[in-house]
């Protein structure tokens, strides 16, 4: 009698196998796109903004005193968080950019897997397209905005809104998952006194959610007050940030923005806008018990709304954090439907691309290069003192961090002297912005006799318009500026004008400068 053997069993397709590895590990898909990601944007370049925070941390480093011998009105935890990123920038000798895009790759892992253990009640296939969607829209739709606080504090919230979810619904959470995600909202939360209305947003859904079970003191509420609370100390014990720029920001800052709402509505507002209508259509779905991380991102997408438009300036990076929890939002109501409804499943993949193809256009379409500011430091050295007299902060943090140049004034870009010009051109003659508007004058004229500048520029009004406020007139109203100023030749003229010093001075005693 002949054995009988089972008949061979195929091998698994690769695609099967491919298919095996995402259900097994979700995660899994989601950290190797981020790492290709990060790894494709390591030579990228980076905003004005973020350029600013660099040089300004390689300042600090340098012993210049932030909010003395450098005059900003961010608070300081952003600029804080770069002095490692420079740090570790000098001690391995790469350039600052690439170690934070870096970091920024490690933050979005992070909060991935966050999130990724909070959402086990999810399907592992859906799950895995999710945490795969998130990966984009925390590490590349912010593609010209790495390193914005927008982006940092929508890397925190994803996590925090899926923690909150779960305490909704009463699923368990280890505690220390519960106060690692909440130390890492809190740091984004802290970024901008506006973004603290998302948690105690979040924190009244949860109050409607669970009634009387609600119990304020939970992990994550203790580890956001801890936090909030090092930094209250930090800010008291530091003082110069409460005491000289709260003031100023309190009288100036005012101007510095949109002259209308319609520069509010930018592309990235307008696709949000039409995600959250989209989303909002299913309500029904939303308000079902499956769909809790759903709808607590909508939640977190509405208070991120009211804080862009409460900041009141336009700028496309503002919208990153609203624009980010609407897609998250509508991408999770997919994920947790068992059986979406059929508009929802063929409309929703189409409008999820519309944020990257968004980020995509501004990425492949960048403005052409600023002619008169290469023009301006043509010639120049790197460790060469450069003056700048601009309100644009993009010219001297974007061009002294790419060539090395110093700047020898506690102005990071005069973004102040918008509020001087309107006073003046309106009439108003408020005496506090006036008197203030003088002192820059007179803290320039210190900062430039005590470290002479190779080379001014100056913003001005291009020859025969008769736009734009002519900001070297205005310097010239003071006859020390206009002693120093003769001592340099003009040599070019566009909407920058530029001043080559020709006869040094002799240097004023140590007392009359800064230290």
């Amino acid at each position: 009698m002949s054995a009988v053997f089972p008949a061979p069993v195929p091998p698994p397709r690769l695609s099967a196998r491919l298919a095996a590895m995402v259900t097994a590990r979700p995660l899994l898909l989601a950290l190797l796109l981020t790492t290709l990601v990060t790894a494709f944007r390591l030579t990228g370049s980076i905003d004005s903004d973020v350029a600013s925070q660099l040089w300004i941390a390689e300042r600090i480093h340098e012993g210049a005193r932030l909010y003395r011998d450098i005059i900003e009105v961010n608070p300081p935890l952003w600029f804080w968080m770069a002095l490692p990123i420079d740090r570790l920038a000098t001690v391995f000798h790469l350039p600052a950019t690439s170690v934070l895009i870096g970091a920024f790759g490690i933050l979005v892992a992070l909060s991935l897997a966050g999130t990724e253990r909070l959402l086990r009640h999810i399907a592992a296939g859906p799950r895995a397209l999710f945490l795969v969607y998130a990966t984009l829209i925390l590490a590349a739709m912010p593609w010209m905005h790495v390193g914005q606080r927008e982006q940092i504090v929508l890397i925190g919230a994803l996590p925090y809104a899926a923690l909150i979810a779960a305490r909704r619904e009463a699923r368990p959470v280890p505690a220390s998952l519960a106060i690692g995600i909440g130390i890492g909202a809190a740091l984004g939360f802290a970024l901008k006194h506006y973004f603290l209305i998302v948690p105690a947003t979040l924190e009244l859904w949860l109050l409607c959610g669970l009634g009387r079970r609600w119990r304020p003191l939970r992990a994550e509420t203790l580890a956001i007050a801890g936090v909030g609370a090092a930094y209250a100390a930090a800010l008291t014990i530091e003082g110069d940030y409460l005491a000289r720029i709260v003031p100023l920001v309190r009288l100036a800052y005012g101007q510095f923005g949109p002259r209308s709402m319609r520069f509010l509505f930018n592309p990235y507002l307008v696709i949000g806008a039409g995600l959250l209508a989209f989303t909002a259509a299913h309500a029904r779905l939303l308000a079902s018990r499956s769909s809790s991380v759903a709808a607590t991102l909508f939640v977190a997408c509405l208070a991120f709304a009211a804080t862009y438009f409460i900041q009141f300036k336009g700028w496309p990076y503002h919208t990153i954090p609203f624009l980010g929890c609407v897609s998250l939002s509508l991408a999770a109501l997919l994920a947790e439907s068992a059986s979406p409804p059929r508009l929802l499943r063929i409309l929703a993949p189409p409008l999820l691309v519309l944020p990257l193809v968004a980020s995509e256009s501004e990425a492949t379409h960048l403005t052409p290069d600023n002619r008169d500011a290469l023009q301006a430091v043509a010639g120049l050295k790197p460790g060469d003192e450069v003056g700048f007299l601009v309100t644009d902060t993009a010219i001297p943090s974007m061009v002294s961090l790419k060539y090395g140049f110093r700047n020898p004034s506690r102005y990071n870009g005069i973004w102040m002297m918008h509020a001087v010009v309107h006073n003046e051109l309106t009439g108003s003659r408020d005496p506090r912005i006036a008197a203030f508007g003088r002192q820059v004058v007179a803290n320039t004229v210190v900062d430039f006799r005590c470290t002479p500048p190779k080379r001014i520029v100056a913003e001005r009004p291009r020859p025969g318009s008769r736009r734009g406020f002519d900001i070297i007139a205005y310097y010239d109203r003071d006859p020390q500026f206009a002693e120093l100023l003769a001592h340099y030749r003009m040599r070019s003229r566009t909407s920058l004008e530029t001043y080559e010093l020709a006869s040094p001075w002799a240097a004023p005693p140590p007392s009359a400068c800064r230290r």
